[in-house]
């Protein structure tokens, strides 16, 4: 409780903290959103990306058995947990196959989503991913835990962190970006329903006609149904470690 405290009054964080308390109060959705999630389940993340690019697949599963035993060592020091990560096949699959210039992806933590666009970006030489997050205000010190995983030195040129959270690192980034040319989006932060929309309104200018939209954990609430029957477009759902990952593009 301390610690909470400490962070809460530090480096300007209070309103952005008291935001996400007062988004706890939003209408509960779970269970309706989870029951429509699983109803469009088609395919497994491995069956999808294997109908898409074999020798890619290949590739992406190489490289994801080498990121998750590296990642399982290193969090194996930390004596608390800093949350799971997303689904990063789909992250460096994708990443590998549109070699995008530019990839905006919203919720860091550890960084094993963040860590599989960079070493995408790496293997493509090219590419600059824009990643916006906020520190875990229940341990000490936790900024220094953002992207825990990435060699900071390895990936400095490719990669672009803003820890003020999605509103004011959101905008910073629509600010600097030019229009249509981002390519891949993910979004892995703020689950509350008028997070994720502020989030989408505020880089959706700035997305390409052929970008990736991926969503993670939309079994939260109603959000990414409403999103693809307000755009009528097609969309992937896949079960990821108990949770639901949503994607639109790429038919």
């Amino acid at each position: 409780m301390i610690t909470i405290i400490f962070n809460l009054f530090k480096k300007n964080y209070f309103f952005t903290i008291l935001k996400k308390i007062l988004k706890r109060f939003e209408r509960k959705t779970f269970a309706e959103a989870t029951k429509w999630a699983k109803s469009h389940v088609k395919y497994t993340t491995d069956e999808y990306l294997l109908s898409i690019d074999k020798n890619l697949f290949k590739e992406t599963k190489l490289y994801m058995k080498e990121l998750e035993k590296e990642s399982l060592k290193k969090l194996s020091t930390l004596k608390f947990s800093l949350g799971g990560g997303g689904n990063y096949k789909l992250l460096y699959f994708f990443t590998r196959k549109l070699k995008p210039e530019i990839v905006i992806e919203t919720g860091v933590a550890a960084g094993w989503t963040t860590l599989a666009i960079l070493k995408a970006m790496k293997a493509n030489n090219f590419g600059k991913l824009y990643s916006s997050d906020f520190p875990y205000f229940r341990i000490k010190n936790p900024e220094k835990y953002i992207g825990y995983l990435i060699d900071k030195k390895t990936y400095y040129s490719n990669w672009i962190l803003d820890i003020r959270g999605d509103d004011i690192a959101l905008n910073n980034f629509a600010s600097i970006i030019n229009d249509s040319s981002v390519k891949l989006f993910h979004y892995d932060s703020d689950k509350s329903y008028s997070g994720r929309t502020k989030a989408f309104k505020t880089i959706k200018n700035k997305l390409s006609n052929d970008a990736i939209i991926i969503f993670d954990d939309i079994q939260n609430n109603l959000h990414f149904r409403d999103l693809v029957r307000s755009l009528n477009v097609n969309f992937e759902i896949f079960e990821f470690k108990g949770k639901f990952v949503g994607v639109i593009g790429f038919q």
